[in-house]
């Protein structure tokens, strides 16, 4: 595939799915009254995407960047973008495997992995890539040895001198994930053997100590699982991290790598370290440019290099989607009881009441079942499925009701699998509404029925995050009005103790018959 054309039609199902995406984000953006938003930034990675799938040739630093990105695309449930990455990327791959003819073995092992995380992100939706995964994973294989030493294999010509051809920790990440999706293969014993040869011998590969390859190593060793070899290497980011939440790149000096702000907010975040992500997601804000990208560097929080760093634009997506776990995580702990009479369960039940007996019905951003714990044992004619982000939430979901871990930004359910869809306090605090209500049509069958029910005042929704977006509920209708029919919207009032309200409103809308 090197040099075979990947402009090809759209699968039909994200032709389907995306089709809207850019005009119904803007246009969320703009109803929703505010500035530099997660959609913003979203937008401008679509940008460099369209910049690279315009390239003919790529360096492997691009084309590294690329499958980065495409990651990060269908994370946000951007699958139409992520295709057309993605066909890019297999344009590129070479008959064995790797996505580089480069005789420097760290930088081939580099992009065929980044390209393999890529082709990976896009299953098991976009199953075309299956095969182009399996072989950037096999020749990734090759690389390590018995022993789990890495080195390049011996069919091509390399140029390296010394003990390793390595510098930096190698991303075996992909690796794995490629062991646990396809387990009848060795990937995974491999991949985790090869880690523990690194992490006993990588002092002698003469690593880098600058702020960024603590950094990146930390990110890495989370993601092996290695948490305790990942904490010792975060203590010291914390100790270089300053009040502004910048992390000079060297104790002392002034200059600021975006990238690896970015990319430690992500470990802080997943480390459920809130204070400190806040503090670096605060300072990338402040150099957020007016077209959502980071600057590559700052020299001590004050002068902003020019040149936009599509790594520190990633990085920061990526952590902007962690943060929002880490506050949900935090938020469980808050979390009370709820009662029969509250309400919103009130308005769940009269709508669960004209659903067929035998019906499918999701219930998104379940948290640990508060309505699922009620609405089963009411109807349990119904077949209740709760679906949420936070595996720690779902574990508290009752026995017998069927759960999914995934994103509200890309349901891992197939198209029309669901006859009713309820949200509740959901759509107000999540990071796309305009793409979770596009998942949420996807999702439903033809005639399905939908039940919004969100904190709403003076006509618009409350969200109670920094992220959330105050939709009119006007926008709302709208954006479902290509889809749905029947849409109608009540407010009420729930008790928030004996001298207080909160206003709400119930949103429900039934999906077109040839939607």
């Amino acid at each position: 595939m090197a040099n075979g054309d990947y402009r090809e039609a759209l699968p039909a199902a994200v032709d389907r799915t995306d089709r809207r995406a850019n005009w119904l984000g803007r246009l969320v953006a703009w109803l929703g009254g505010r500035g530099v938003t997660v959609g913003t930034s979203l937008e401008r990675l679509h940008h460099h995407c369209q910049q690279w799938a315009d390239r003919t040739t790529a360096p492997p630093t691009v084309v590294t960047l690329a499958g980065l990105a495409t990651e990060t695309l269908m994370e946000y449930g951007q699958r139409e973008a992520a295709w057309r990455m993605a066909r890019w990327l297999e344009a590129r791959q070479l008959s064995d495997g790797s996505v580089s003819e480069s005789r420097a073995p760290e930088a081939v092992f580099t992009v065929t992995a980044a390209a393999l995380r890529a082709w990976l992100a896009c299953l098991p939706e976009l199953a075309q890539f299956e095969f182009c995964a399996q072989k950037a994973a096999q020749f990734l294989r090759q690389w390590i040895g018995g022993e789990g030493r890495i080195l390049p294999p011996k069919t091509r010509s390399w140029n390296y001198e010394g003990d390793g051809p390595f510098r930096e920790t190698p991303d075996l990440t992909p690796l794995l994930r490629a062991g646990r999706r396809w387990p009848d293969t060795d990937w995974t014993t491999a991949a985790l053997r090869a880690i523990d040869y690194w992490l006993t011998h990588g002092h002698r590969h003469n690593q880098p100590e600058t702020t960024g390859a603590l950094v990146r190593r930390a990110f890495l060793y989370l993601e092996w699982s290695r948490r305790q070899d990942a904490l010792a290497l975060v203590e010291k980011v914390d100790r270089l991290q300053l009040a502004s939440g910048a992390l000079p790149e060297r104790e002392g000096q002034r200059v600021v790598h975006l990238s690896t702000v970015a990319q430690a907010s992500i470990v802080w975040f997943r480390l459920y370290n809130q204070t400190r992500g806040e503090n670096a997601m605060r300072f990338m804000q402040r150099h957020l440019t007016p077209q959502g990208s980071l600057p590559t560097t700052v020299n001590a929080g004050t002068n902003r290099d020019q040149e936009e760093d599509p790594l520190a634009l990633k990085y920061y997506l990526d952590a902007t989607l962690w943060r929002v776990r880490c506050a949900a995580h935090a938020k469980l702990r808050e979390e009370v009881p709820l009662d029969s009479s509250d309400p919103r369960l009130q308005k769940a039940r009269t709508w669960a009441q004209g659903l067929p007996s035998g019906s499918l019905v999701a219930d998104l951003g379940c948290g640990t079942g508060r309505y699922l714990r009620y609405l089963a044992s009411w109807f349990p004619q119904l077949r209740w499925v709760g679906i949420d982000f936070l595996p720690e939430a779902l574990e508290q979901v009752p026995r017998g009701i069927k759960t999914i871990e995934g994103s509200l930004l890309r349901v891992p359910v197939s198209e029309r699998a669901f006859h009713g869809v309820l949200m509740v306090d959901t759509l107000a605090d999540v990071l796309l509404p305009d793409q979770v209500l596009r998942e949420v049509i996807r999702i439903l069958r033809p005639g399905g029925r939908l039940l919004l029910i969100e904190p709403a005042t003076k006509g618009r929704l409350c969200p109670q995050t920094p992220w959330g977006q105050a939709l009119s509920l006007q926008a709302i209708e709208r954006l479902l009005r290509g889809s749905c029919q029947q849409t109608s919207v009540e407010t009420f009032a729930v008790s928030g103790g004996t001298f207080s309200s909160r206003s709400y409103a119930a949103i429900i809308a039934i999906k077109m018959p040839r939607s």
